[in-house]
């Protein structure tokens, strides 16, 4: 018989006692902290660690959006499978595979997903944004934000979460949005660097979820 632990309880605290003893995460806050051994966890890599970046303030920048009726995009479809749907308010939103979106990417040769974050415009105030795939969405987004002035802060997302892979614009529209969260005002977590995924996103989403539901337990004792 091939010996193996069993237990989900064990299996996951065994994962992030692993974490902890060989990765230093002193520079993060607790929720960060968690966020991070989650990413380490998912991948069954501690080094991807080096690359996640957290703006200021984003842990409660992120639980106060997501206090109010917020709406969740998505850059793809396997972003939305990867998220716990019994911790959702709404249901997520991905425009990629809409007819018209084919049809004008195929023309226009463009990708879907960039297409698709045009369509997102009427859902941007207050929302939160999860790109897992697609750099082109990412990169697109950030022209329309940058297009949003000044005195229109109410027509922007309340929160990024970034975290495309692949070694053409990946590594670029990560390294863009982070350079420039501050100017354009909006939170975001990422990661830099060529790797990333779906995945990635709905990890850090759901740990956001799950600190949202910690949280209000607390409160409510």
């Amino acid at each position: 018989m091939i010996k193996y632990e069993k237990s989900p309880q064990k299996i996951q605290s065994s994962s992030i006692e692993f974490v902890k003893d060989n990765f230093d995460l002193e520079h993060l806050s607790l929720p960060e902290k968690r966020i991070g051994r989650q990413l380490a966890i998912s991948c069954g890599d501690i080094s991807i660690l080096e690359n996640i970046r957290f703006s200021e303030g984003i842990i409660d920048k992120a639980l106060e959006a997501m206090d109010e009726d917020y709406e969740l995009l998505c850059d793809t479809p396997m972003v939305i499978s990867g998220l716990k749907n019994k911790y959702l308010k709404n249901e997520p939103i991905c425009l990629v595979n809409k007819a018209n979106i084919i049809s004008q990417a195929k023309s226009n040769k463009q990708t879907r997903s960039m297409l698709a974050v045009d369509l997102w415009k009427p859902y941007l105030p207050e929302s939160i944004i999860l790109i897992g795939a697609e750099p082109t969405a990412l990169f697109r987004l950030l022209e329309i934000l940058e297009e949003i002035k000044e005195d229109d802060k109410d027509k922007k997302p309340a929160l990024i979460i970034a975290t495309p892979a692949g070694f053409t614009g990946a590594e670029e529209a990560k390294k863009y949005l982070w350079d420039n969260c501050e100017k354009l005002d909006i939170p975001c977590i990422t990661l830099l660097g060529t790797r990333g995924g779906n995945d990635f996103a709905s990890t850090i989403m759901n740990t956001l979820l799950q600190i949202q539901r910690s949280r209000e337990n607390e409160n409510s004792k």
